[in-house]
């Protein structure tokens, strides 16, 4: 039997436990390195993370202005399909159709008039069928409470509202509703931008 239990201890030797050595503090530029995250630049700006505030006011009025870029930036792209699309069509038997639809002689009328026909579809379809565009999507901005879009008048407001911006030449009302510091068009059409944060 003695010789089964030193075998036993060959193979499975017991171990002391290790001793638990305390951490070893940081120093110099490697201490900043470790911060925890509330002190990041880039945690808690709003872009699909939300602040610690609530945006209200001018907040609301500069990340409307940032969606509207966001959304600028999609509408050349879908502008530019438009554009291929009616060019192809222009050659065929419908472009006797569309000529009498879009009939300016200069290019730059007849791109200004796609880009404007463009936007129309975009803004409203999106706003009208998710509640916010891309760029609102992205800035957590919502046009209308939840309650307000499963209304039958929410597809109107948003018409009202998108055509209204639209008629003042698109940077009038954003630009008299961050010097104002609050919502413009919302105020004039009764659909209001919300923020999610």
């Amino acid at each position: 039997m003695t010789f089964n239990h030193e075998i036993d201890k060959q193979e499975n030797p017991q171990r002391a436990p290790r001793k638990r050595e305390a951490p070893v503090p940081l120093r110099g530029p490697s201490k900043d390195v470790f911060k925890s995250s509330k002190d990041l630049g880039f945690v808690g700006t709003g872009f699909q993370g939300g602040p610690s505030r609530k945006r209200k006011g001018y907040r609301l009025a500069l990340w409307s202005l940032l969606a509207s870029f966001v959304d600028f930036l999609v509408l050349i792209a879908i502008s530019c399909a438009f554009l291929i699309v009616f060019s192809l069509l222009m050659k065929t038997s419908a472009g006797s159709v569309l000529k009498l639809l879009f009939h300016s002689d200069s290019q730059f009328l007849l791109i200004a008039e796609i880009f404007a026909l463009s936007s129309g579809l975009y803004l409203i379809s999106m706003r009208a069928f998710m509640g916010s565009s891309i760029g609102e999507w992205a800035c957590n901005i919502r046009l209308g409470q939840p309650h307000e879009r499963l209304e039958s008048r929410y597809i109107l407001r948003v018409f009202v509202r998108t055509s209204l911006i639209v008629l003042t030449g698109v940077v009038v009302l954003p630009a008299l509703s961050l010097i104002l510091g609050g919502d413009l068009p919302g105020k004039l059409c009764g659909l209001r931008l919300f923020s999610l944060k």
